[in-house]
């Protein structure tokens, strides 16, 4: 049933209607208010710990940069010091390298006697394959090196056999090649202990023990590390023996092969270097049983030397 209202009371209903009206805006707008400054609140906590962020990151970056740049510093001066070091020992190393090659050039010159002439003609030979290989950019600096003294043994021992120089030789000196073959093989340090056992000028059959032995260690050398299998088939042309085995020029391309030093010039000093060697045997044994008598210690001490090295020399290239 539908309320009947007066005037007076229809107004009053209408003011409390509006009145309700204006509290709920009010509310509305104090949630409006509230919302709005908690937002603003939340705004400016984001950008102050936004920045304050932003002000931990630069800091950390520049302690970053800071350190980076110290560590860059020193490692150009310690780098500056390692490469003054090392222009330095170049530089020694030449000096010493230029002194080794003006005393060779001048053995070979002051060789004016006309005794062991096929000596003095393979060393002047070795010499002239040295400077080849030198001149060569692409050669390995250890075996560069390793050549180099047989080039100057050689000279040494044909300056001994052509003077008269008496020089004692130190019963059971160890130069260290005894160490490095027992790590290749025992076989091949046994041979060699032989060797220099039998490397007396007291013992009158020296020469025989001596270059046996001497041979006997290139050959296995050789065979051990170049075995005949293997040169055939890296190369079906290889270089063939009148037997139809590989030849020992063969075997040292092989080796240098594996070591990727292969070029016809170093290919040509090794051999040459092996036979300079082994040329020195027929004189050796010519000393010991021939009219020539025997070699002085000069002469002794030399050729030990110059084996020694020859070995070291292959075995380097071989192992």
């Amino acid at each position: 049933m539908v309320r009947r209202m007066t005037p007076s009371q229809y107004n009053a209903w209408v003011r409390q209607q509006e009145q309700k009206q204006r509290e709920a805006i009010r509310r509305y707008n104090q949630e409006v208010d509230r919302v709005n400054r908690a937002n603003k609140a939340a705004a400016e906590k984001a950008v102050r710990d936004y920045n304050r962020e932003v002000d931990r990151v630069n800091q950390h970056n520049k302690r970053v940069t800071q350190e980076i740049n110290r560590e860059i510093t020193q490692y150009n001066q310690k780098r500056r010091s390692a490469i003054n070091t090392y222009n330095q020992a170049v530089r020694t190393h030449k000096a010493q390298v230029q002194r080794e090659r003006q005393r060779r050039l001048s053995a070979l010159r002051a060789l004016t006697s006309t005794r062991y002439v096929d000596v003095r003609a393979s060393s002047f030979d070795l010499s002239a394959r040295y400077d080849t290989i030198e001149a060569d950019s692409g050669s390995d600096p250890d075996i560069l090196a390793m050549a180099e003294r047989e080039a100057n043994n050689s000279a040494a021992v044909a300056h001994a056999l052509n003077t008269d120089e008496e020089a004692g030789v130190e019963e059971g000196q160890d130069t260290g090649i005894l160490e490095y073959l027992s790590d290749l093989s025992l076989d091949l340090c046994d041979r060699w202990r032989g060797a220099l056992f039998a490397l007396n000028p007291a013992n009158t059959d020296a020469a025989r023990h001596f270059c046996t032995s001497v041979r006997e260690i290139f050959t296995e050398i050789l065979d051990r590390w170049a075995d005949d299998k293997a040169v055939i088939a890296a190369d079906p042309h290889y270089d063939k023996t009148p037997n139809g085995t590989p030849s020992r020029r063969a075997k040292i391309r092989y080796l240098l092969k594996l070591k990727g030093k292969e070029s016809p010039e170093m290919l040509d000093f090794v051999e040459k270097d092996i036979e300079d060697i082994l040329q020195l045997f027929p004189v050796f044994n010519k000393a010991t049983h021939g009219a020539a008598g025997t070699l002085n210690f000069a002469g002794l001490r030399a050729l030990r030397q110059r084996v020694e090295g020859g070995i070291m020399f292959l075995a380097t290239i071989a192992s």
